[in-house]
């Protein structure tokens, strides 16, 4: 669970037969998507005004500093309160010359505090794919994304909170040649890098590379199953804490699958092994399994749910840990009775085990976070979207000043044009 005062940002996929249900959940669950079918240019603004209740994600107790006008004012459990809004604009693309589809977003957000000013920021959030199709048996997307976000407060071990923001830059390329009706192998290349705005932050900018290659052969019910062999070289170019390295290389062995039960139920699957190799020490090494399933359901053509279980490793921010392991679960439904009307929930539990022996004798956070979410969509007209929402969340952690609690809710306003 990350605090973000931007709007959720969604992932933009890659198109299958199998993931109908898939994209049908994720409209079930999102906010309302920007093109409309046979739309080609859609612009659209957006303004959203939130309240949280612990800003800062502070403990009972526990106290933060933050500069407001040049002079440090101190925060704690019970002045973490705030509200703020956000304003959007931008541009949707969704264009189909020929056989080739090209998918485009830019926005821009201002994003303005009530009582924290100079947490005041504009971000953005550009992303561009190309779906390109050669004759009847190669296929591939190229494409590229850049966001600006402010940094998430959820992590903040320091004793002042600043304004810093996250440019996350990714690229990535990949071909599939289908050799068979039911065969096909593809290659694919990506890189990825994050630059913090701030001189304290520095230290957590990070960049990869990475590549794989896969082998897919799918049934003629339409279910897929794919292996697939992952390698990703990393860096921290600025990390100088000597317990903690700079550079890692991850291997990972995956088997990945999409199957329709049922006309109703479809089912995901990424079971896989992982070598994670620190450019130093061997006992700050990892490999073991990790893997993610999760289940789209359709009881009526009303209602939709999704459920997901996974274990996975992250890199850490952590000056104690050099990797972390997080195991969790998550359940959402939504409702839509009317034409105009979808009601959300949804809930999620999730561990968080900082690991990868550094050597600096200090406490290896282990965390517990369990949140919750309610929101009511209504469309009045076709261009016009209000939604209305709230959320409450928790973590219980094994060091002090770790655990908090808040409570937020938010009104926005859409239009596509």
């Amino acid at each position: 669970m990350r605090w973000t005062p931007l709007l959720p940002v969604r992932d933009s996929g890659q198109p299958r037969l199998i993931l109908v249900h898939a994209g049908l959940i994720a409209a079930f669950l999102a906010l309302p998507v920007a093109a409309k079918e046979g739309d080609t240019f859609r612009p659209f603004v957006s303004y959203t005004k939130y309240y949280d209740s612990n800003l800062f994600r502070l403990a009972e107790g526990e106290n933060t500093a933050v500069i407001e006008n040049g002079v440090p004012t101190l925060v704690s459990r019970d002045s973490a309160s705030d509200q703020y809004s956000v304003l959007s604009a931008g541009l949707n693309v969704d264009w189909t010359p020929g056989r080739q589809r090209i998918l485009g977003s830019a926005s821009k957000n201002r994003v303005r505090f009530s009582r924290y000013t100079s947490l005041d920021y504009d971000g953005s959030d550009y992303s561009l794919k190309w779906s390109w199709r050669l004759g009847n048996h190669w296929s591939g997307q190229i494409g590229a994304t850049e966001t600006v976000t402010q940094t998430s407060f959820t992590d903040w071990y320091t004793f002042q909170a600043i304004n810093n923001q996250v440019t996350r830059e990714n690229q990535f390329a990949n071909a599939d040649w289908q050799f068979h009706p039911r065969w096909n192998v593809g290659l694919g290349m990506a890189a990825a890098k994050s630059i913090n705005s701030t001189t304290q932050q520095a230290p957590l900018d990070y960049e990869n590379t990475s590549v794989s290659a896969t082998l897919g052969y799918s049934t003629p019910k339409g279910s897929i199953l794919r292996g697939q062999m992952l390698r990703v070289e990393g860096e921290y170019p600025n990390r100088n804490i000597v317990n903690l390295d700079r550079l890692y290389t991850q291997t990972e062995y995956n088997l990945l699958g999409d199957w329709n039960v049922t006309g109703k139920l479809t089912t995901h699957g990424k079971v896989g092994y992982v070598q994670r190799v620190n450019s130093t020490l061997s006992r700050r090494d990892f490999s073991g399994a990790v893997g993610r399933l999760s289940a789209d359901y359709f009881p009526t053509g009303k209602a939709a749910l999704n459920w997901a279980i996974y274990r996975e490793i992250t890199n850490s921010d952590d000056v104690n840990a050099n990797y972390r392991l997080n195991a969790g679960t998550s359940l959402g439904g939504a409702w839509q009775p009317t034409s105009k009307i979808i009601f959300r929930a949804n809930t999620s539990f999730e561990n968080r085990s900082n690991e990868g022996d550094t050597g600096s004798g200090g406490v290896q956070r282990d965390e517990d976070i369990l949140s919750g979410s309610l929101s009511l969509s209504y469309t009045p007209v076709r261009m016009v979207t209000i939604d209305l929402g709230l959320q409450s969340g928790r973590r219980d952690s094994n060091i002090t000043d770790g655990n908090y609690s808040f409570n937020s809710v938010f009104f926005n306003v859409r239009s596509d044009f």
